[in-house]
């Protein structure tokens, strides 16, 4: 990842983790789908990157992995935990954009996914500001770390590891 977010990766690899990206994010969107859509109603608003990541794929001649399941979301203290890791990971987006653009200006028009970042720099901060309403109990937080625990377990394993067949 850190050659990513200096612009040293090729093509084939920017592929590569486009899908992996792919994979989980999907996975996360289709099984929480109806409880994102919610999310307006709690001061949150889930911006779905997998159309973001389709076209950039889509641009790049790159197929479609199948979507992986996230881990099971017990509680909706679990899901937010969960979805702290998701909104936290595209924090780096701008920088990886700029500097593809940058250093592999033949991926320029593949960035959809990365640049979602642009959309609402101050998202973050507001975002976390969501977290602490929703997140008032002891056991609310103690549910919510444990969602974010499993969610970075899943990012790193579908990260790590290409799709078999």
């Amino acid at each position: 990842m850190q050659a990513l977010g200096q612009g040293h990766i090729d093509a084939e690899t920017y592929a590569q983790v486009l899908r992996r990206h792919h994979r989980l994010l999907a996975g996360f969107e289709e099984q929480l789908s109806d409880w994102l859509v919610t999310l307006v109603g709690s001061g949150w608003q889930y911006r779905r990157r997998v159309p973001a990541l389709r076209e950039d794929l889509r641009v790049l001649g790159q197929p479609v992995d199948a979507a992986v399941p996230p881990p099971p979301a017990s509680s909706e203290a679990v899901r937010w935990g969960m979805l702290y890791v998701i909104e936290g990971s595209q924090l780096g987006g701008r920088v990886i954009a700029r500097m593809l653009r940058k250093r592999q200006p033949g991926l320029a028009h593949a960035l959809h996914y990365f640049e979602l970042a642009d959309e609402d720099p101050a998202g973050w901060r507001r975002f976390q500001a969501v977290l602490e309403q929703r997140l008032q109990s002891a056991a609310a937080r103690a549910d919510a770390i444990a969602g974010a625990q499993a969610m970075f377990a899943h990012f790193h394993t579908c990260l790590a590891a290409e799709a078999r067949p």
